[in-house]
């Protein structure tokens, strides 16, 4: 599949998750290609297991299904990249940090050799293999592998994570819609969260705009647990969604 097809497929589910529904012919118009081609990258997508195609168009095939951290690491790249910079500005040198598994805690985790000394744990193991390759100490936490995050979960790895005592924690999370506190697909993961939010003593929040309209299965916290939340430019009822945070920061 060509670069060009790509970035067209990831904008129109991102046109999806905004609007619940497209229309061939509107994004045949916005795309400049033909009817046929946009057909095509509605079964791509389909087959994914991401939308579900209708008659003439497409929408949302289950606003609660999981897809694998190799998809989510092309969705609304430029906006986790900005999320990731401004977010590393938080982080001091020398300090004990935890980075969650997530695309947007993985760009972060990209800027690291920017800064010193610092001991991270991880329980993402494409975290784990981008700081191994750095100057930077690393504890990757070990238990059950999760297949599409790439993530250890379990009593072992919970266990472990009690044991450490963590300065900042990034997460990230699968959405927030319609929820008082931010969600993920699976609830080995949400254990874990909960385990490295109760060892943190800064907690931070990195959502890029696609999680303000699309939400998992179980919530991890409320958003009053957080410390701050790092994110894009927001409309006012999107920051009424997470008004209980005590700071939003958006990366513009």
């Amino acid at each position: 599949m060509s670069k060009k097809a790509e970035n067209r497929q990831s904008d129109i589910y991102s046109q999806i998750l905004s609007n619940g529904e497209v229309k061939v012919v509107d994004l045949a118009n916005v795309h400049h290609v033909s009817m046929e081609t946009i057909r095509t990258d509605l079964s791509t997508l389909e087959n994914q297991g991401l939308i579900k195609k209708i008659h003439g168009g497409a929408t949302l095939k289950d606003s609660y299904s999981e897809v694998s951290i190799e998809y989510k690491m092309t969705e609304n790249a430029s906006d986790k990249q900005l999320i990731a910079k401004k977010a590393l500005e938080y982080i001091q040198d020398g300090s004990t940090i935890f980075l969650d598994p997530g695309s947007t805690t993985l760009a972060l985790a990209k800027y690291l050799p920017l800064k010193k000394d610092l001991l991270v744990i991880t329980n993402s193991l494409k975290i784990a293999q981008l700081v191994a390759e750095t100057n930077h100490d690393l504890i990757f936490l070990g238990g059950k592998m999760l297949k599409k995050a790439k993530a250890t979960t379990g009593s072992f790895t919970n266990n472990h994570l009690d044991s450490l005592h963590i300065d900042t924690c990034f997460m990230g999370c699968d959405g927030f819609m319609n929820m008082d506190g931010p969600t993920t697909f699976a609830f080995e993961e949400m254990e874990v969260k909960q385990h490295v939010l109760r060892n943190s003593t800064n907690k931070y929040l990195l959502a890029d705009i696609s999680k303000f309209h699309k939400t998992g299965t179980y919530k991890f916290a409320n958003f009053s647990d957080f410390d701050c939340i790092f994110t894009t430019f927001l409309n006012n009822y999107e920051r009424r969604i997470v008004e209980d945070v005590q700071k939003i920061v958006m990366a513009l």
